[in-house]
């Protein structure tokens, strides 16, 4: 049988969309030899998969999955991205939902979603991070002295997607039940936007089962909820108050409640000097220890008071990044623009 070591790619040219060629200024030639390769050469075994770093690895990825046939192949994928997603961490890249974070957040989710489908329903993948610094901490150093944090992070967001895989792999299992020979396309987004299940793992798990997913629909429910947010989002500006005043102090990270000025109150979006019982409106203060909504933590609720006056805050939204209201209604009384309040 014959083994490829590498493959020589002359590249000379630089091809343009119509179909022309101009000179590379440098023109190269790419090997495709990397270092697994090489090491498989020198340690006399015929795939990458064999040679000692992945041997140790897919042997953890058996012992903390409970796979005893280490010839299952999902096993070598999660040894591939125990090490890729490791590396990424050590180098700053954190799981998020945009740009390389996201690449981050699709690597460890596929290796997930393999532990899964080995019957592993609880969090497992993090705690080969210890086998991984054994073989190659000692080069790179960097991943030895960050391997605690790189657990955390791993920790953190495999048991936030473990709190929905399984929800997701029954409606996906649902939707494909009948013998559908393709996943619809709003099936495939809901999974995306619900359940945190990016395209290609979807993708991942019909390609075992000789299946396709609806990529085009999956887009279209896509744009069609971008463009629902978009119209949201302007019907929002459209409604902002308009508030000139100094920024409010936030002592909420300290204490639940605190004396505070009443500032600037709103009813219906203009700015009045008094809301009276039974009135809804937004109340600004110049002291506040509710939390305004942010990085998908909702509003605060509760009670701002002023005498005899009562007014029940239902939510806390940002004005600006510095002037929260609190929106509500007054059940007791009159507040007035000036007044002493409790918060």
């Amino acid at each position: 049988r014959f083994i490829e070591i590498w493959n020589n790619v002359f590249m000379q040219f630089n091809m343009a969309e119509d179909g022309s060629v101009t000179p590379l200024p440098a023109p190269c030639v790419d090997t495709g030899m990397g270092l697994e390769r090489l090491a498989a050469i020198l340690q006399h075994v015929h795939s990458n998969y064999e040679i000692d770093i992945f041997d140790a690895l897919i042997k953890a990825a058996g012992r903390e999955t409970g796979t005893a046939d280490l010839a299952n192949p999902s096993l070598k994928v999660i040894a591939d991205h125990i090490r890729a997603t490791s590396f990424l961490i050590s180098d700053g890249v954190i799981p998020s939902n945009e740009g390389r974070g996201y690449v981050q957040r699709r690597i460890v989710r596929r290796a997930i979603r393999h532990g899964y489908k080995l019957g592993q329903k609880t969090p497992f993948f993090h705690k080969m991070v210890p086998d991984l610094v054994r073989m190659m901490g000692e080069a790179y150093p960097n991943l030895a002295s960050q391997a605690q944090r790189i657990t955390e992070v791993l920790r953190v967001e495999e048991e936030r997607f473990y709190e929905t895989l399984a929800n997701g792999m029954e409606i996906l299992d649902a939707a494909l039940a009948d013998g559908a020979k393709v996943l619809p396309g709003d099936v495939a987004f809901k999974l995306h936007d619900t359940y945190g299940f990016p395209l290609d793992l979807s993708a991942d798990v019909c390609r075992e089962r000789g299946l396709s997913v609806d990529e085009a629909g999956f887009h279209a429910a896509m744009e069609a909820q971008k463009a629902k947010g978009r119209a949201a989002g302007k019907f929002k500006m459209d409604k902002a108050l308009d508030y000139t005043g100094a920024g409010n102090t936030f002592v909420g990270y300290e204490q639940l409640d605190g004396a505070a000025k009443i500032v600037a109150l709103y009813l219906d979006g203009t700015p009045v000097a008094e809301l009276k019982t039974g009135q809804q409106g937004v109340v600004v203060l110049d002291s506040t220890p509710f939390y305004a909504e942010s990085g998908g933590q909702v509003g605060d609720e509760g009670v701002i008071t002023s005498g005899s006056a009562r007014f029940d805050v239902g939510d806390t939204q940002k004005i600006k990044s510095d002037v929260f209201g609190h929106h509500g209604t007054v059940v007791q009384g009159t507040i007035s623009v000036g007044d002493s309040a409790a918060a």
